[in-house]
């Protein structure tokens, strides 16, 4: 596991930034719930949401109760906008696994060490996905905190249930992006490829319509945000989801494992 290790080291000063920037950020969210629940600002923010189209509704989070901490962590954190961000996140990650090595012209060295092509690929994806389980710790202990600080108590299956679906959702477009980052030898576009894409999987159940002619690109994306929003709210766990997400996740792995396998250096 020494290709793991050296990996997770390699990516561990990025993954702080925006691990700091993640909790800080959901940490003033969740907060912002006693000020405006105080001032009566969330029954207000409420109507706005019943008049929001449903997919808008969704990159909420799917709740429009925001008078109860649950619906509030399920509307403001659990939402597409959180999502977008991890999806950035998982887009420049998924680079630096091989495509910026290849730029850098130091994958020729990687690969004249006994080490086979798969195994380095697998042991930097378990690296990859690590960091991006530690995210999601980061964010569930960052909601935590910031509940005790303002004198309010959440359930906290619930919470670890939400992210959990979360996680998966990111692990499936990261394989995905990972994918995507092999067709690059040159780091640049290989970033602006994956980050498009990423946009892309994040807003296409946005802007997409179900009863639109172009409604199965709502399948061709892991993304469904009121699966954790109403697990978060009402306790349904989205076996579906969980299910379509994880079979998502090892199939585009796996994929990747095998174009990688393939290529010529």
């Amino acid at each position: 596991m020494a290709i793991f290790r050296h990996h997770l080291r390699q990516e561990a000063g990025a993954l702080f930034g925006w691990a700091i920037a993640l909790v800080i950020l959901v940490m003033l969210q969740t907060s912002l719930y006693r000020v405006l629940s105080a001032q009566g600002m969330s029954a207000q923010i409420e109507q706005v949401l019943h008049t929001l189209p449903p997919q808008l509704v969704q990159f909420v989070g799917g709740s429009l109760n925001l008078l109860s901490v649950a619906g509030w962590i399920g509307a403001i954190n659990l939402s597409g906008w959180l999502a977008l961000l991890v999806a950035i996140w998982a887009a420049l990650a998924s680079v630096s696994v091989v495509a910026s090595d290849m730029d850098r012209h130091t994958f020729e060295f990687l690969l004249s060490l006994p080490v086979r092509r798969g195994t380095l690929l697998l042991e930097r994806s378990l690296s990859l996905l690590l960091q991006l389980a530690l995210l999601y710790l980061g964010i569930f202990l960052a909601i935590n905190i910031a509940l005790a600080m303002i004198g309010q108590g959440v359930i906290e299956g619930r919470l670890a249930g939400g992210l959990f679906v979360l996680f998966l959702d990111q692990a499936a477009l990261a394989g995905t992006l990972l994918l995507l980052s092999l067709a690059f030898r040159d780091q640049t576009y290989a970033v602006l490829a994956t980050v498009t894409a990423a946009a892309v999987f994040v807003f296409v159940p946005v802007f997409v319509d179900t009863t639109s002619p172009v409604a199965f690109l709502r399948n061709l994306t892991p993304f469904d945000y009121g699966a954790a929003g109403t697990l978060m709210t009402q306790g349904v766990v989205p076996s579906g989801q969980i299910a379509l997400s994880a079979i998502w996740t090892v199939v585009a792995f796996l994929a990747s494992l095998f174009v990688f396998a393939r290529q010529e250096v």
